[in-house]
């Protein structure tokens, strides 16, 4: 049969075709020298359009590529997924959380009154800051805090561990105890700080007692003396913050091997290099945690100071927080109430970190 010049042409322009795909997919050679037999076979079938099909054929794509296409489509869905389930939450954080700390720092770069809270606040930059650094009553108050904050963690962390060693051991009066624990740790601070401004109070027993004792010649209103007020405050806190850390460093305790004891009691350690080398690095990892939170919630001690002593007598038992509270409701200063604010959230936020920090350390190792 005799080719036309129409036919030879459109069949040399169906080589050059295969050609070029053979150029951009050379990995494709079996396949596409397959077409090149079927349009030699079948020259007919070379038709306008049928060289360019075989070859948009063999240009699709590969199953690997099919394959990555699709893990990706799968990959689009869950971020999707995980987005939509993520939105709620992220939208009650912007709302009570994002948008509030704005109006904070806001507030603490403006010129905030009474008069204008509802109004226009006029920006004054750090001026805030820089009258509450230069104020004597703040000073004492950051140096009250920092005080506060060591005796309470301190002996809240001795007391708690030398309280969890006694209750370890399973017996009727140590279940009672524990019971008796519990209970004060679910009571509401106000409850708590209202039950010692009563003890406190100078016609209380204690009172009474150091007069017995010889150690006070007159009823001694505790809570209304400067050099005792935080004192005391620092006692409630310590009181109600027992009994939680001792519930967690009993339970840990109990999770340290007891084979390990009797192995270094049997070469030769006393109870205080077992308790030195074998229970105290087993408690490494609660210990700090407990330390941590310890901080902040002796940080954050709001609750005892404006039940018992509402700062004073003066501001001799005021800390950050509590100074903050006076400066915004008691003085109407809601600028520099708002840096004192920052101040005390860049104190917890370092805590914060340093609690993070810890805890993803301790799970490393």
């Amino acid at each position: 049969m005799q080719w036309s010049g129409h036919s030879v042409g459109r069949r040399r322009a169906d080589h050059r075709a295969v050609q070029q795909a053979l150029d951009r997919h050379p990995g494709r050679e079996a396949p596409v020298k397959r077409d090149i037999t079927l349009l030699q076979a079948e020259p007919g079938r070379a038709e306008d359009g049928q060289a360019t099909s075989h070859v948009e054929l063999e240009a699709a794509p590969r199953p690997n590529e099919q394959r990555q296409r699709r893990t990706l489509s799968c990959k689009h869905r869950r971020l999707a997924a995980n987005i939509a389930f993520a939105a709620p939450a992220i939208a009650f954080l912007a709302t009570f959380a994002l948008y509030p700390l704005y109006v904070l720092l806001r507030l603490s770069l403006s010129d905030v009154k009474i008069t204008n809270i509802l109004g226009y606040w006029p920006a004054v930059g750090l001026r805030n800051f820089q009258e509450i650094l230069n104020d004597q009553q703040f000073r004492s108050a950051v140096n009250q805090t920092f005080i506060f904050v060591a005796g309470v963690v301190a002996f809240t962390m001795t007391i708690s561990f030398a309280t969890a060693m006694l209750l370890r051991a399973a017996s009727h009066a140590n279940h009672i105890t524990q019971a008796t624990m519990i209970l004060v740790s679910i009571l509401p601070p106000v409850v708590i700080g209202s039950l010692w401004k009563f003890l406190l109070a100078s016609d209380s027993a204690i009172s009474r007692l150091f007069q017995l004792l010889h150690l006070a010649d007159h009823p001694v209103a505790f809570l209304a003396q400067p050099g005792t007020a935080l004192i005391c405050v620092g006692v409630a806190t310590v009181w109600a913050s027992v009994p939680f850390t001792t519930m967690v460093l009993k339970s840990a305790i109990l999770d340290v091997p007891v084979d390990l004891q009797e192995a270094a009691s049997m070469d030769g350690a006393g109870r205080m290099r077992v308790l030195w080398h074998v229970i105290l690095p087993l408690l490494r990892p609660t210990l700090l945690i407990m330390t941590v939170l310890n901080i902040v919630a002796a940080f954050k001690a709001f609750d005892y100071i404006y039940v018992m002593t509402q700062g004073g007598p003066g501001t001799s038992s005021s800390t950050i927080p509590f100074l903050g509270y006076l400066t915004a409701f008691t003085f109407f200063n809601f600028g520099q109430a708002a840096a004192m604010s920052v101040i005390a959230m860049m104190f917890v936020a370092l805590i914060a970190a340093l609690y993070i920090r810890t805890v993803r350390t301790e799970e490393r190792s």
